[in-house]
């Protein structure tokens, strides 16, 4: 009988213990993008922002860094940046849209309705060229959106995007 009911208590811990050690368990992640490890700020990456930005407030920014040449796919990935800050409704105000501009960026694409954001060779090896970046309104860099390939990976990355922006304003108690 002891033993019997040793076995009952034992049993959930050495079961848990042989998922965890077999590496059977996949943990329960729930966010699309690439969390950016170590904590970067534009401070550490000597990024200074535009008046405008300082100005208004912190703020969230959803950025996109602009590549060297804006084909179809970029004007996309543009034209759903400016949706998505749309699609926010209540939270839209603690977002602002932004694209990330280096100096080897596309010159000739027109950002009406964007703050531009001018970055370093820092800031490009942390993000590369045509990925979503979130910042949080301290600074930080927070998430990156690698390039999509496609227009319906485009897509699949837009929702996912959204979903992780509204789960961190949601959650945040900043901005």
């Amino acid at each position: 009988m002891l033993i019997g009911l040793f076995f009952i208590f034992a049993l959930p811990a050495i079961v848990a213990k042989a998922i965890l050690s077999q590496h059977w368990y996949q943990s329960g992640v729930t966010n699309k993008g690439v969390l950016i490890a170590p904590r970067l700020t534009y401070a550490d990456l000597n990024i200074q922002l535009p008046a405008d930005i300082n100005n208004a407030g912190p703020n969230w920014h959803l950025g996109y860094v602009l590549p060297s040449q804006c084909l179809t796919l970029c004007q996309q990935q543009l034209h759903l940046l400016k949706q998505s800050h749309t699609a926010l409704g209540k939270y839209q105000p603690r977002v602002t849209a932004t694209v990330f501009v280096s100096s080897s960026s596309d010159a000739s694409v027109a950002l009406d309705g964007f703050i531009q954001i001018p970055i370093n060779n820092a800031f490009l090896q942390q993000a590369s060229a045509a990925e979503y970046v979130i910042t949080d309104p301290l600074g930080q860099l927070v998430m990156k959106y690698p390039v999509a390939n496609s227009e319906t990976d485009l897509v699949v990355q837009n929702k996912g995007l959204l979903s992780d922006l509204r789960k961190l304003l949601k959650l945040s108690r900043v901005g």
